[in-house]
C-alpha cells in the first residue's frame, strides 16, 4: 500500500471539516481523488453509482423534465431545448458534434419523461400473481438477498389464506428482517421501475421479501441513503457494533449476488441467501468494508441474530 497518497488524502479532509461551508477549502478538497484501494472491493459499485448520479443531476440541470411531464410537448421540443442549452454552454463547438450530444441527452431523458407521464401502477392480478410465482419453481426466493419464503408466506401471496405471518423474535441486527409481518411477505418488485418506464407484466416483475421491497422503494444508488451508520448497539457478544445503513447491504448484496469467501464459493442468490459481512472484521459495515458471504462461510454466525429491541431507534 502507497502511504502517502493516504496521508496526503486525509490531510486535506482534515483542513477542511471545520470549514465545510468554505469555498476556498472544498475547492481544495474537489481536486481530490481517492487514492487506489480507498474504495474496497466494492470501488465499482461506488463509482458506478455516481456516475448515474452525476449524469441525472447534468440532464436535469439543463431541462426540467418535471416540466415535460406536466405539459404535452412532443420529443422534438426537449431536442431543441436541450440544443440551445448545450450551445449556450459551448458557443465555439462545432454544431453536429452538439446535435449528436443532444440526441444522447435527449434519448435518455425523454424515456424518463413518458415514464412519469404514464406512471400509475396497473392492477396485478391474480393470474399474473401466479405466473411469477410458479415462475420461480422449484424454490421461491427474494431475488434480491436470496430469501426463501416459507409456507405461510406462498399461501398468502397466492390468496390461500389472510393469516399475516408471524413476526421474527430475533432477527438479523445488519438487516432486519422480520421486525414486522409485512418484512416476511411475499411481494412483487418492478425491477425497472413504473416512475421509470418500467412494465407490469412477467418479464419485469420479480419476487421479493416484503422487508428488501420496502427498503429497495424508489432508491437506486447508494448515495440516495445516508453516509453514517442509523445508530450503534450494543451486542450481546460483538459489544457495541454499528448498524449500517439498511441500502447499503440491500445494494451490495443485490449486484455481487454472490458468496465472496476467500476460500472460493459456488453460493449464488439464485439458490442461497446471502448475507452482509465486514471486510475487515473490527470496521464498521460501511460500503466500502462490505462483503457477501453465504451462511457457511459469516464471520458472524451465531451473532447475527439479536432482539429487535436493541435495534436503534427501538426500546
Amino acid at each position: 500500500m502507497d502511504t502517502q497518497p493516504i496521508e496526503n488524502f486525509y490531510r486535506t479532509l482534515d483542513g477542511a471539516l471545520s470549514s465545510r461551508w468554505s469555498e476556498s477549502h472544498l475547492r481544495e478538497v474537489a481536486e481530490l481523488n481517492a487514492p487506489s484501494g480507498l474504495l474496497g472491493k466494492n470501488e465499482w459499485i461506488l463509482r458506478a453509482d455516481y456516475s448515474m448520479t452525476v449524469g441525472r443531476w447534468f440532464i436535469e440541470g439543463l431541462v426540467d423534465l418535471g416540466r415535460y411531464a406536466r405539459n404535452t410537448q412532443n420529443i422534438g421540443y426537449l431536442f431543441r431545448e436541450i440544443s440551445q442549452r448545450l450551445q449556450e454552454m459551448d458557443p465555439q463547438a462545432p454544431r453536429d458534434e452538439l446535435n449528436q450530444i443532444a440526441r444522447r441527452l435527449t434519448s435518455f431523458a425523454w424515456r424518463d419523461i413518458k415514464a412519469r407521464r404514464g406512471a400509475g401502477r396497473e392492477r396485478i392480478d391474480d393470474a399474473l400473481r401466479n405466473a411469477v410465482w410458479f415462475k420461480n419453481d422449484p424454490v421461491q426466493r427474494c431475488y434480491l438477498c436470496g430469501y426463501k419464503f416459507c409456507p405461510q408466506a406462498r399461501d398468502l401471496f397466492l390468496r390461500r389464506t389472510k393469516d399475516q405471518v408471524e413476526p421474527h423474535k430475533l432477527v438479523d441486527f445488519t438487516r432486519p428482517r422480520g421486525v414486522k409481518s409485512r418484512h416476511l411477505r411475499v411481494e412483487l418488485d418492478h425491477v425497472i421501475p413504473v416512475a421509470e418506464g418500467g412494465t407490469t407484466d412477467e418479464d419485469n416483475l420479480k419476487l421479493a421479501c416484503g422487508w428488501c421491497n420496502n427498503v429497495k422503494s424508489s432508491l437506486w444508488s447508494v448515495y440516495d441513503a445516508k453516509a453514517w451508520s442509523i445508530g450503534v448497539i450494543d451486542h450481546p457478544s460483538l459489544g457495541v457494533i454499528s448498524v449500517p445503513q439498511p441500502f447499503w447491504t440491500l445494494r451490495v448484496v443485490a449486484t455481487r449476488a454472490r458468496c465472496e469467501a476467500p476460500v472460493g464459493c459456488g453460493a449464488r442468490l439464485t439458490g442461497h441467501e446471502l448475507f452482509a459481512a465486514p471486510r475487515n472484521i473490527a470496521g464498521a459495515l460501511t460500503p466500502t468494508n462490505l462483503m457477501v458471504v453465504c451462511r457457511e462461510h459469516d464471520p458472524w454466525a451465531g451473532h447475527r441474530l439479536v432482539s429487535p429491541r436493541l435495534l436503534p431507534g427501538r426500546k
